[in-house]
């Protein structure tokens, strides 16, 4: 009866074995794949990468409000910008995304002459016109050293904090490398005073992107 018993148990694993491809081929030819592993967890849409508050350092020099002279025409900037804090899936599309992927900004307008001096932070956009070439947009805050009353050869900025505004066209001559020409302008609106001359600096930067 041992014999019989494991000659009854060999024949089963025969056929198991037997039988096994063709039920695997039946539930194939039903749409049924049992060959793929299990289905690996889905992970939700979300920004590409995390906004590096480093990405570029741009130095200038500019012509210092020549409208209302102080007597000492030149200034140097330096500048620090984000990369952009948008999210990857471009909202707005091609045309618009550019609007919802501002770069934070830091940096310093610097009078070589000791004179109106201020330092900034805001917002930047970056529109794409054609090839290497784009228009930049800037919109934020300032903070500066102008007198707190007129003096004679000085700008009356009216108060300490101003609005800060900057333009201007530049070419990207390398993927590090780029060069802007702009114009950027300080005032208050007459929130402080109603005497606002502000201050407008004409200038060339070039920013390095690390």
């Amino acid at each position: 009866m041992g014999a019989g018993r494991q000659a009854v148990v060999a024949g089963l694993a025969w056929a198991a074995l037997a039988i096994a491809p063709a039920a695997a081929a039946d539930m194939s030819s039903l749409g049924i794949d049992n060959t793929m592993p299990p289905p690996q967890t889905v992970i939700g849409p979300g920004p590409d990468t995390y906004t590096n508050f480093f990405q570029e350092v741009r130095v200038g020099v500019f012509s210092h409000n020549e409208i209302h002279d102080e007597g000492a025409p030149v200034d140097v900037s330096a500048e620090l910008l984000s990369s952009p804090i948008g999210y990857a899936n471009n909202i707005g599309g091609r045309y618009f995304s550019w609007f919802f992927n501002p770069r934070i900004n830091i940096g310093a307008m610097i009078n070589t002459g000791g004179k109106t001096s201020y330092l900034f932070t805001g917002l930047t956009w970056r529109i794409p016109i054609y090839g290497p070439f784009f228009f930049e947009g800037e919109f934020g805050g300032s903070v500066n050293n102008g007198p707190e009353h007129p003096e004679g050869d000085r700008i009356f900025m009216g108060c300490v904090p101003n609005f800060r505004e900057s333009g201007g066209f530049g070419v990207q001559l390398t993927p590090n490398i780029d060069v802007i020409g702009s114009v950027e302008h300080n005032s208050h609106a007459t929130f402080c005073t109603h005497i606002d001359p502000g201050l407008t600096d004409f200038g060339v930067r070039v920013g390095y992107k690390f």
